[in-house]
Order: structure tokens, then C-alpha cells, then sequence
């Protein structure tokens, strides 16, 4: 059985921002604009480990520091807390802040000072506390995620990982498993399993067997693979191409350039169209490059 790409590209994972020390070492080269610098600092902050100055605060700063934002849910970078009490308790699940998000909570953006003035309290999980979270026990044969993203399968308390979409829906017809439930976890309820080792995907091997001429899958001419998508995104798997000439390109890290490039109309490339069409120079993936950008005439 096979998925559309765009069941696929939830289970992508999303792209993550580098650092920035590359950048900074760049700044001290002879010749380096230190304008451009600055902006490609700005574009991709990450928190500092310390505050440059260690500021005191007194009982009247924390007291109004608390007063403004008592009951809120305040941010940092990527951290999030929800202050109670005069304390900023962390909100380690993201199945929590989501919750809050529905029920009207705003995360409001905050800065050092205030991180620095309000004292951290313990963990808040408002979703599942600790005695309602589910038992490992009560997770096994069951498929989960943490995340949205990843999927595992929870086999003796172990959560093995599915490499990809694909995987997961062959495990799922193995099993006679037709809806394939996938249950949400809480941090409590995922740190109660043990990570276990990841499936092997069966990707890796349709493809060997497609190549090999195991498949049973017959090469057609190639005006007759072409005919009809031209021009277009197609996806093979977990794959995503361009055909271009009738030529397939694909295109590597398909979730950043999708996530670069909005919603592509993606169909599904046959067996036989994918064997028959030669590969093409693939698309890199490249940011603010002209390979970035969906092809002219696509």
C-alpha cells in the first residue's frame, strides 16, 4: 500500500535553525562586512547561556514582575513557563502548550529580565498528571508519537521507530491493524517507555528490488512514462521529484523545500513511470539559491 506524499509530509521532520558561531569567526576575517554580519546574527537567535551583566532585583521588581504576568504563559527563545504563584513553571510537553493554545492561552514573548526576576518553579503537565498518565503496560501494541512527527510501536515496553511512513503502514497491514490508531504521549507517559531499536524501513528495500529487476516491474518507453507529467511534482514513497525534460530530479530535504515553497500540487509517480525515467541533477537544497525556488514553468 502506498500513501500520497502529502499523508508523508506530516511525518517529516521539521528543519531546525543552525548556529551562529560560523558567523562569528566569519566577523573577525579581513574583509568581512560587519553590517551583514549583524543582520545574519539577527536572523537566527539563540538564547545566550548567561546574561552578560548579572542584574539584582528586589522584592518590589519580582512582585511586579509576577503581577504583570500572573497566570500567563510567557516564552523565552524556545523555552515556555506558565507563572504561578510567583514562580514560572516549565512546560516540558508540547501536547500542553498546545492544549492551553485551544483554550485561549496566549504565549506571550518575554525578555531576559524577566526569566531572571521570576523564580522557576517545578514542572507543569496539564494535559496528563503523573497518576493519570498511562503505564507502559497500558501503551503495549500500541502505535504512539511524542512529538506529531516520529512514530513508534510500543513491543515490551520498548518504542521502536518507524523510519518513515511507509514502514509504519506495512506493520500496520501485517498486523490487520486496518485504522492504525496512533496515540498521543505525554512527556510523562513517553519517558515511562524505554527507547528501543528502529524498524527497518521497507523503503530501502522496495527500491533495491525495483532496480534489481526483483519487482517484476517492466521498464516502458520513456515519451510513454513522461506522457502527462512533465512539468510537475511527483512523489515516489518517501521521495519527492521534479520532472523536468522527462527527466526526474529529485529533490533532497523535501520538507524544507516544501516548507520554503507553500502548498505544490504533488501526485503520485507508478512503478513503472519511477524505473523508467532517467535521473536528472537533483535539487539541492539551497535557501535563497535559484534551487530553492520551484522551477520556471512548473
Amino acid at each position: 500500500m502506498k500513501l500520497t506524499f502529502a499523508a508523508l509530509s506530516g511525518f517529516l521532520l521539521a528543519a531546525t535553525l543552525a548556529p551562529l558561531a560560523h558567523a562569528q569567526d566569519e566577523a573577525k576575517a579581513p574583509g568581512k562586512d560587519a553590517k551583514k554580519v549583524r543582520e545574519e546574527e539577527k536572523e537566527y537567535l539563540v538564547a545566550p547561556e548567561q546574561p552578560a551583566v548579572q542584574k539584582i532585583f528586589t522584592k518590589d521588581d519580582v512582585k511586579r514582575f509576577c503581577g504583570k504576568y500572573s497566570g500567563q504563559v510567557i516564552a523565552y527563545y524556545g523555552d515556555v513557563w506558565k507563572v504561578e504563584g510567583c514562580k514560572r513553571r516549565p512546560l516540558l510537553d508540547s501536547k500542553t502548550v498546545y492544549s492551553m493554545q485551544r483554550s485561549g492561552s496566549r504565549v506571550i514573548d518575554v525578555d531576559a529580565d524577566v526569566i531572571a526576576a521570576i523564580p522557576e518553579g517545578s514542572p507543569l503537565d496539564v494535559s496528563v498528571t503523573t497518576e493519570q498518565a498511562r503505564s507502559c503496560a497500558q501503551l503495549e501494541a500500541h502505535y504512539v508519537s511524542f512529538s506529531s512527527v516520529d512514530v513508534y510501536f510500543i513491543e515490551r515496553c520498548k518504542r521502536r521507530l518507524f523510519p518513515d511512513w511507509t514502514t509504519y503502514v506495512k506493520h500496520r497491514d501485517t498486523r490487520g491493524d486496518k485504522k492504525g490508531e496512533i496515540l498521543s504521549l505525554s512527556l510523562i507517559e513517553f519517558e515511562r517507555t524505554v527507547e528501543g531499536e528502529p524498524y527497518p524501513s521497507v523503503v530501502d528495500d522496495m527500491f533495491a528490488k525495483l532496480l534489481t529487476g526483483q519487482a517484476g516491474v517492466e521498464i516502458i518507453p520513456i515519451d510513454e512514462a513522461c506522457e502527462g507529467i512533465d512539468g510537475r511534482y511527483m512523489a515516489f514513497y518517501s521521495r519527492l521529484y521534479h520532472i523536468e525534460r522527462c527527466k526526474k530530479r529529485e529533490i533532497l530535504e523535501p520538507e524544507f523545500f516544501l516548507k520554503k515553497n507553500g502548498n505544490l500540487k504533488i501526485d503520485d509517480m507508478r512503478d513503472q513511470q519511477w524505473l523508467s525515467l532517467p535521473d536528472g541533477e537533483p535539487i539541492l537544497p539551497a535557501p535563497k539559491g535559484p534551487q530553492g525556488a520551484p522551477p520556471k514553468g512548473a
